[in-house]
């Protein structure tokens, strides 16, 4: 099983729409997929349908762990979207509250690890991936700490690449070392416009910092993105969309990273 995080602290990045789309691509693939909205605005539950079913949440989860009231009774916090084959954890408007949670916890740091690092969770996926919320706290720093792989989207924008070393600083944080190349899956380039100077000039200084930690394929700018978006749907579902076409490329490279 390997658990990637989907993180970048600056919002608007394409970091949901990467997550549905490579967690819908895996699944293509033929493998497992679990899907963890960890972002309070729940736009991941939203496009995968969810809609408030009386079952517990991710929310519940970490409320049931901290108190230690837990019944590990997993599969109620499990929903599947059908259509993609994608199981998932939905968000709720509740896990703003989720930092002071995990602060009541002794061990605060690794309240998602002790959750996903489960027997249940290791015989049932593949691939288990975080969607975590714009922000650099204490809940972000728990998905950081729980997984093994860190993806960073990047809109191709000078803010966005500034933010990068950010990011990389708050995952030294959380593994506890300098040396975090292992836990890097790499940096994805979003919203990319190979005819702009401002794309190229992010691509160059990227690729020039971070080397081969840059995934080879960038996910270009197209209005298809946001009307998916809008109407809920999935690019890598759709054969004419390139975008679709991108995505699986990221998902073979992430493959084969993932098995180095």
């Amino acid at each position: 099983m390997n658990i990637i995080s989907v993180a970048n602290q600056k919002g608007g990045v394409g970091k949901t729409t990467t997550v549905l789309n490579i967690g819908a691509g895996l699944a293509k693939v033929g493998k497992k997929v679990l899907l963890v909205d960890a972002d309070p605005q729940n736009h991941l539950s939203r496009w995968l349908d969810f809609s408030p079913d009386g079952l517990p949440t991710l929310s519940e989860l970490i409320h049931q762990e901290v108190s230690g009231i837990a019944t590990h009774e997993t599969k109620k916090f499990i929903r599947t979207n059908h259509k993609l084959n994608i199981d998932y954890i939905p968000s709720s408007s509740m896990m703003a509250g989720s930092v002071t949670i995990l602060g009541l916890d002794k061990d605060s740091q690794n309240v998602i690890y002790r959750i996903f690092h489960s027997q249940y969770f290791d015989e049932h996926y593949d691939y288990i991936i975080f969607d975590c919320q714009p922000s650099l706290d204490l809940l972000v720093s728990n998905m950081l700490k729980a997984c093994d792989k860190l993806l960073i989207p990047v809109q191709a924008d000078p803010l966005a690449y500034e933010g990068v070393s950010d990011m990389l600083r708050t995952l030294q944080q959380s593994k506890q070392t300098q040396m975090i190349k292992p836990y890097l899956l790499g940096m994805l380039l979003t919203m990319y416009q190979k005819n702009t100077n401002v794309s190229q000039s992010v691509k160059k200084a990227l690729t020039e910092s971070y080397g081969n930690m840059v995934l080879s394929t960038e996910i270009a700018y197209r209005t298809e993105a946001k009307k998916s978006s809008a109407l809920r749907e999935c690019l890598v579902d759709d054969d004419k969309s390139e975008i679709g076409k991108q995505y699986m490329s990221i998902v073979q490279e992430m493959i084969g990273r993932c098995n180095k």
